[in-house]
């Protein structure tokens, strides 16, 4: 997090003394939204191709892996979530 601020901070005052206080800001603010949309749809889409893969379950009574409901080999209900 530090890191990014500085960053940031670095890039605003450079644009600043290059193209003069307000054109510099602006161009600033729009740098750091658009780079912060950017790093937000690159989690999202971390995110997503993480969840996909669902939770499984393993059944208490025999061991067997499933993905949900009751155990398929035994029809046992109890079960324990494995991420």
């Amino acid at each position: 997090m530090l890191i990014w601020m500085a960053v940031s901070a670095a890039v605003s005052f450079i644009l600043i003394r290059l193209f003069g206080l307000i054109i510099g800001l602006v161009l600033s603010f729009a740098i750091f939204i658009l780079l912060n949309i950017l790093v937000n749809r690159r989690m999202l889409n971390y995110g997503r191709g993480s969840f996909s893969v669902g939770i499984t379950y393993r059944c208490i009574n025999c061991g067997y892996r499933f993905k949900g409901g009751s155990c398929p080999r035994c029809g046992s209900k109890m079960k324990q979530a494995e991420f």
